[in-house]
C-alpha cells in the first residue's frame, strides 16, 4: 500500500490527474484491455511523454476519430500560440466491439461552436481537429465543431454498468458522474434527471473518468493528501455567455467540502475542470502535510493550457518504512526522550501502544519494570523521538495510554552513519545495512529479505542467515 500526495499548483483537470497516474507507474497495458469492454468506440488514446521546462512527465488525449471534442469553452480558445518542447510518442488506438449508435451530450441542453488553431516544434504532426478539458493536444491543426446530440445521466450509467470493469471503477465513476449531473442542475436550476451533457457526457470524458479509476486500482494507493488546488481567474466565454472562474458547476461541486481554493490573479482562465475537481473529490484527500512517510517516486500530468507558468500536477508516492531502513548520513544528532510511568494497563495493551508508536516513527521504545508508590508494580516507558514530532507523540500518549503527563528532555546522541548496497547471492539478492563510526564498521543483513529468503527456499532463518554471512563476509 501507498500514500499519494498531490500539488494542484496549476489546477486540476481529468487528463491531468490521468498522465499523472501514467508517470507514476499505473498499469497501461491494463488499462487498455479494460477500455476495450466499455460500449464506446471511435477514440483512440495518444499517451506521450514530453519535457516542458525540462522537466519530464506524461501528457494524455483521448483522440475522437470523427475530429470534434466536447470542452464547453468556445471563446477561451479562439487564439494562437506556441509550444516549445521535447516529445515521445506513444499512442494507443482503443477500440470496443460494436454498439449501438450514441450520442454526444451536453451538460447544458444547447448547442456550441468553436475554433483554434496550434503550432509545435516537434516531428510529429496531426492534421485533424480536437480539444479534452478545455485544451488541445500539441499538433498542427485547427476545427469546426456542432454538438446536436445529447446522452443523459440514464444512458451514461448504462454504459458504465454494461462494461466489464471491476466494481470499484464502476462505482466511483458512477460517483463523479452524478456529483457533476447535480451541480449542472443547480446551476441550470433543473431536475438532474433532466441535465444533458457535454463536457462529461461526451465519448472522451467518459474515457477520462473511468481510465482514472481503472489506473488508481492498479497503483494500490491507499490514502491521499493534497495542498490547496490552484484556480485562475477572471472571466471565460461560453456558448451561453461570459462565466466567471471558477465557473458555477466548479463553484456547486465545492459546496459541502473543505476542500481549500486560492486563486493565481495572474493566469486569466479557469484551471480547475468540473470532471477534474469530481474525480478529486472521489478520491478524499486530506489537507495535511504527510508524516513518516518515505518518498519513492515523484510524478507529472501535464496540462495542455498555455497559462505563461508551469502547467502540470505533481504527485509523490510514498511508502511507509522504518526508521533503520532509513540512510544517515551524520553521526551527532540531537533528539528528544520521553519517560512516564504507567500502573493500569495490560500487557497486551501496552504490546499495542509500543507497536503503534513505533509505526508513527519512534526511534526507539521500551519497557521497564518499576515499583511505584505503595509497593505497585508498574511500567515504566521510555520514548525516543525526533525533536519535530514532540506535539503529535504527545497526543499520541494521551490518547493511548493512561498517563496524565510525562517527562521530556533534549538528548545528544552519537550514532553510526547508515547505508544500503543490495548484493547478489545464491540465494537471491539481499539488502545489506553498513554502518561506519571513523575506522569502525559494521554490516547486518536485512531482516525482510532474509526471512522472505526462508519462505522462498524452506530453509530455517537460522540456515539463511548463516549461509549469507558466509557469502557476504
Amino acid at each position: 500500500m501507498s500514500t499519494l500526495y498531490l500539488e494542484p499548483f496549476s489546477g486540476l483537470s481529468g487528463d491531468m490527474l490521468n498522465a499523472l497516474l501514467l508517470d507514476l507507474g499505473a498499469d497501461r497495458k491494463h488499462l487498455e484491455e479494460a477500455l476495450k469492454t466499455i460500449s464506446l468506440d471511435g477514440y483512440h488514446l495518444h499517451v506521450d511523454r514530453i519535457a516542458k521546462s525540462s522537466i519530464w512527465g506524461t501528457d494524455f488525449d483521448v483522440h475522437m476519430e470523427h475530429g470534434e471534442k466536447d470542452h464547453g469553452i468556445a471563446g477561451d480558445f479562439d487564439h494562437h500560440h506556441h509550444h516549445d518542447h521535447e516529445h515521445v510518442n506513444e499512442h494507443t488506438h482503443a477500440h470496443s466491439h460494436a454498439h449501438e449508435e450514441h450520442t454526444h451530450a451536453h451538460t447544458h441542453s444547447h448547442e456550441h461552436t468553436h475554433e483554434h488553431s496550434h503550432e509545435h516544434d516537434h516531428d510529429h504532426h496531426h492534421e485533424h481537429e480536437h480539444t479534452h478539458d478545455g485544451h488541445s493536444h500539441e499538433h498542427t491543426h485547427s476545427h469546426h465543431h456542432h454538438h446536436g446530440e445529447v446522452r443523459g445521466l440514464k444512458e451514461i450509467e448504462t454504459i458504465i454498468l454494461s462494461s466489464d470493469v471491476s466494481d470499484f471503477v464502476k462505482e466511483k465513476s458512477l460517483e463523479v458522474f452524478r456529483d457533476i449531473a447535480q451541480a449542472e442542475a443547480n446551476v441550470h436550476q433543473m431536475p438532474v434527471e433532466e441535465i444533458h451533457f457535454h463536457e462529461v457526457g461526451a465519448t472522451d470524458s467518459i474515457i477520462d473518468i473511468m481510465s482514472f479509476f481503472i489506473l488508481w486500482e492498479t497503483l494500490d494507493i491507499d490514502a491521499v493528501y493534497s495542498t490547496a488546488v490552484t484556480e485562475g481567474s477572471g472571466t471565460i466565454t461560453v456558448a451561453h455567455g461570459v462565466m466567471p472562474v471558477p465557473v458555477p458547476a466548479v463553484m456547486q461541486l465545492r459546496l459541502g467540502t473543505s476542500i481549500p481554493f486560492s486563486q493565481d490573479f495572474d493566469i486569466h482562465t479557469e484551471l480547475v475542470t468540473p470532471t477534474g475537481l469530481a474525480l478529486f473529490k472521489a478520491i478524499r484527500p486530506v489537507f495535511a502535510q504527510p508524516s513518516n512517510l518515505t518518498a519513492t517516486k515523484v510524478g507529472y500530468g501535464f496540462g495542455k493550457r498555455d497559462t505563461g507558468k508551469f502547467n502540470a500536477l505533481r504527485g509523490t508516492l510514498l511508502e511507509k518504512s522504518s526508521l533503520s531502513h532509513q540512510v544517515v548520513t551524520s553521526n551527532n544528532d540531537e533528539i528528544i526522550q520521553i519517560d512516564t510511568t504507567i500502573d493500569d494497563q495490560s500487557g497486551e495493551e501496552l504490546g499495542y501502544i509500543m507497536s503503534l508508536l513505533l509505526e508513527e516513527g519512534a526511534l526507539d521504545v521500551h519497557y521497564t519494570p518499576v515499583y511505584t508508590k505503595k509497593n505497585r508494580p508498574a511500567t515504566h516507558l521510555t520514548l525516543l523521538i525526533q525533536e519535530g514530532d514532540l506535539e503529535r507523540f504527545t497526543a499520541i500518549l494521551f490518547e493511548q495510554t493512561s498517563t496524565i503527563g510525562f517527562r521530556y528532555q533534549n538528548v545528544q546522541r552519537k550514532v553510526m552513519t547508515r547505508t544500503f548496497e543490495t548484493q547478489q547471492t545464491s540465494l537471491g539478492e539481499v539488502k545489506v545495512k553498513k554502518n561506519q563510526y571513523g575506522t569502525f564498521t559494521k554490516s547486518t543483513l536485512e531482516y525482510e529479505d532474509c526471512a522472505r529468503i526462508a519462505h522462498e527456499t524452506g530453509l530455517s532463518i537460522q540456515a539463511v542467515y548463516q549461509q549469507l554471512t558466509k557469502e557476504l563476509h
